[in-house]
């Protein structure tokens, strides 16, 4: 995980910071994550089918209104982006996109 490129099905998002920031201010600041419709509104989850949105997360650390403070400060998610970046089972990325274990 520590040597991942891109994050989320899609690839939307390329560090670890921004996968972290947007769990954390997608329910508090939806306009910095989200397309706005042709009504002007934020079009949450605009890439989930609309019949799995009942399977969103919404409790702790997710959730909250827009405007509410992030539950999660910088520094809580510079500890949790240090260590995920850890998380890498001694395996490296090969020029070919295969993974190979560490000789250490």
């Amino acid at each position: 995980m520590g040597l991942r490129k891109t994050f989320f099905h899609n690839g939307a998002v390329s560090t670890f910071r921004q996968a972290i920031e947007f769990y954390i201010e997608r329910d508090t600041a939806p306009e910095k994550w989200y397309p706005r419709g042709p009504d002007g509104g934020i079009v949450k989850f605009d890439d989930l089918p609309a019949q799995y949105h009942d399977n969103i997360n919404k409790e702790p650390p997710f959730g909250g209104k827009p405007g509410d403070r992030p539950i999660l400060t910088a520094a809580d998610i510079d500890d949790i982006v240090a260590f995920l970046k850890t998380l890498t089972d001694g395996y490296r990325p090969t020029s070919e996109g295969t993974s190979e274990p560490s000789r250490r």
